[in-house]
């Protein structure tokens, strides 16, 4: 069979690969840490590009304050103040960065195993945590994963979250992914974004309007640095943003599941290391829990899911 699924162990953690023996196209996931994908490798004609740039050892991945491919929920990016407003009532998160709560409740948390299938085109692991009435979010929601590797040489990522509590919750996800291609740096990239508006963001980096993103097609990124957030075009229920390697003749593409309660938000971010590019698929703006923007307000019993592909042109 041209597909597997192994268990391995990373110094002490446990990971799992996704793997395609006759591409060598690979996913590792490390379920104990947040189930976050470690390694992610496409094949290209003759070459194989790692995509993914995270920390290079169990303990640096442990202690990771950048949120490499970390997995966003119930919300993704800052809340200042830990401080949010729904339905009429006050809540307080625990603040993890400064004086800002970010990034969610499920990173760096231990997820379960729960289906892996192996079939002739194709392979997937799930994964679930149980988020249970913590500090400053009082509801009860079961959170899953899917990973799944193709014979089209697609990576797909799935989420789902249901409500099983008796109240609605507010939910947004997002995808937190360091983008590498080969060793090059960003300078010799270019970015096609799939948007024509771009988030305005006041001091501390939460939205405070929006403006035209005029530029069309591909933006080179040689000296420029970038950390905003924008709205989408949707076309066909899909938005695609593309990372573009003229010298090496590839382009990464970024597909993301638009239209109700999916992935009409985007944040790309280039970090000073200059290596590697953040582009953060989001089902909500940037401190949505206060503004609303995108925010999906889960009823009981109800879910809420999204799909986020990765390929190489």
């Amino acid at each position: 069979m041209s597909f597997e699924i192994l268990k391995q162990q990373y110094g002490d953690l446990t990971e799992y690969v996704i793997q395609e023996t006759a591409t060598s196209n690979r996913c590792v996931v490390v379920p104990e840490l947040g189930g976050i994908i470690r390694q992610l490798s496409l094949r290209k004609g003759v070459t194989l590009f790692s995509l993914l740039k995270t920390p290079a050892t169990p303990n640096a991945l442990r202690k990771d304050t950048q949120s490499a491919s970390e997995l966003l929920f119930p919300f993704a990016s800052r809340i200042p103040d830990g401080k949010y407003k729904f339905l009429g009532k006050h809540y307080q998160l625990p603040l993890n960065n400064d004086d800002n709560a970010i990034h969610g409740l499920v990173r760096k948390n231990n997820f379960t195993l729960v289906e892996q299938v192996v079939a002739a085109d194709h392979a997937y692991l799930k994964l679930s945590y149980e988020i249970r009435e913590p500090e400053g979010y009082p509801f009860s929601v079961d959170f899953t994963v899917k990973y799944k590797l193709s014979a089209d040489g697609i990576f797909s990522l799935t989420y789902e979250a249901k409500n099983i509590g008796t109240e609605p919750c507010p939910t947004m996800f997002g995808w937190h992914p360091y983008f590498q291609l080969g060793n090059e740096l960003v300078d010799a990239w270019k970015i096609n974004i799939p948007s024509d508006t771009i988030v305005v963001f006041d001091n501390r980096m939460s939205p405070i309007e929006t403006a035209p993103f005029p530029i069309e097609g591909s933006m080179p990124l040689f000296k420029k640095a970038l950390d905003n957030a924008f709205i989408v075009k949707s076309g066909g229920g899909k938005a695609i943003t593309q990372l573009i390697s003229e010298n090496q003749h590839v382009t990464l593409q970024i597909e993301q599941e638009t239209g109700e309660g999916k992935f009409n938000y985007l944040v790309v971010y280039t970090p000073p290391s200059r290596d590697c590019v953040g582009i953060e698929p989001l089902t909500a703006n940037v401190n949505s829990f206060n503004n609303g923007e995108g925010l999906t307000t889960l009823t009981s019993g109800n879910s809420v899911s999204g799909t986020i592909k990765i390929n190489l042109v």
